[in-house]
C-alpha cells in the first residue's frame, strides 16, 4: 500500500476536521487512507498541469521532478511550459523516466489517467496520491492534502479558506436572476458537450445558466443535433476558436440565435483546480446580460 511506502501505516479515515485543526490524515479520492508520515517526500511527480498549479499557488515547485506535457503538440519537448521535466504525455506516462527521477511521491488526476496506466504506476511501489474533485467544493480541500505533504499546512490552509470563501461569495452573488437553459460545447462536429455533473457545467448552474445535457455517466456526451435545436438553448458556451465556425453553424437553424454563443476561457473553466475558481467570477460576469434579457 502507498503509505507503507512511507514508513507508515494506514489508517482508518477519520472525520472532517475543523478549520482550526492540523490536518493528519484524510481519504484521498481513490478511496485509500493517508496520514502524514514522518518523513515527508521530497521528489514529487505531477500528473496533470491543473495538479502543478495547485503546487506553484503553495510555492512548492521545489518539489516536483516530473510532470506531464503540457504544449499543444505533444511529444517534441523535454520541459512542460512550466519548465519541469516531462514525464508523460497527456494520456501515457513513461514508466522509464518516472523511475529515472526517483520520486517518492506521485500525485495524480484519476479521471485524466487510464486505468492501464494508473495500474502500471502503481508497479512502481510509490505511493500515490489521487486528487479528483467532483463539486466545486471539493477542489479547495484538496490544497490541505498537498500542504500536508509537503510541511506547509498553515500556508495551504490559508489559501485553501480564502478560495473557499470566495466560491461562496461568488455563490451568494449571482443567485438571485433569471435562471437561463444552456450547454458547454466542447466541439462542434461532432457535437460534444460535459455532462451535467462535470466541474465546468457545476460552474454554469452557479452562474445561473442550468445544462439541457440529460444526466449521463459520460463526462464528455455526444449530443443528438435535433435534440439541442428543440431545446433551443439560451446560451452555448465555446472557445474562441469555435466561435465562426459555429455562428455558421447555427444560423442554419432559426430557432437557434448567433446571439447566443458565449465565448469563455476554455483553458481554466475545463480543468478541474484552481484556474476553473479563479474562472467563476468572471464566466458570471459574462453571462449577466444574458439573464437580464426578457424571456
Amino acid at each position: 500500500m502507498a503509505l507503507l511506502c512511507l514508513g507508515v501505516s494506514l489508517i482508518a479515515a477519520a472525520a472532517p476536521l475543523t478549520k482550526a485543526e492540523t490536518l493528519l490524515r484524510w481519504t484521498d479520492d481513490a478511496g485509500n487512507a493517508w496520514v502524514v508520515p514522518a518523513h515527508l517526500p521530497q521528489r514529487w511527480v505531477v500528473l496533470g498541469p491543473h495538479l502543478v498549479d495547485m503546487m506553484l499557488a503553495l510555492k512548492q515547485q521545489h518539489l516536483i521532478v516530473g510532470v506531464q506535457d503540457d504544449h499543444s503538440t505533444i511529444g517534441r519537448w523535454s520541459r512542460s511550459l512550466t519548465r519541469f521535466p516531462v514525464v508523460g504525455q497527456a494520456s501515457q506516462i513513461n514508466e522509464e523516466l518516472i523511475r529515472r527521477v526517483k520520486p517518492d511521491l506521485v500525485l495524480y488526476w484519476p479521471s485524466g489517467l487510464a486505468g492501464n496506466q494508473q495500474a502500471r504506476l502503481r508497479l512502481l511501489s510509490v505511493p500515490m496520491l489521487a486528487i479528483d474533485p467532483q463539486r466545486l467544493d471539493d477542489i479547495a480541500p484538496r490544497l490541505r492534502w498537498l500542504g500536508a505533504l509537503a510541511g506547509q499546512p498553515a500556508a495551504a490552509d490559508r489559501l485553501a479558506t480564502t478560495m473557499q470563501a470566495d466560491l461562496q461569495h461568488t455563490r451568494q452573488r449571482y443567485a438571485k436572476g433569471r435562471r437561463l437553459r444552456g450547454l458547454y460545447q466542447v466541439w462542434l462536429q461532432p457535437l460534444y458537450s460535459l455532462s451535467p455533473q462535470h466541474l465546468a457545467s457545476q460552474a454554469m448552474q452557479l452562474c445561473g445558466v442550468d445544462s439541457i445535457v440529460p444526466p449521463t455517466k459520460v463526462p464528455a456526451p455526444i449530443l443528438n443535433l435535433e435534440f439541442v435545436v428543440r431545446a433551443k438553448p439560451d446560451v452555448i458556451l465555446l472557445s474562441q476558436d469555435q466561435l465562426e465556425p459555429s455562428r455558421r453553424y447555427w444560423q442554419r437553424f432559426q430557432q437557434m440565435s448567433a446571439d447566443g454563443l458565449v465565448v469563455v476561457d476554455d483553458h481554466a473553466l475545463t480543468r478541474p483546480g484552481l484556474s476553473l475558481l479563479r474562472a467563476i467570477p468572471a464566466l458570471c460576469d459574462q453571462l449577466l446580460p444574458y439573464r437580464a434579457l426578457p424571456h
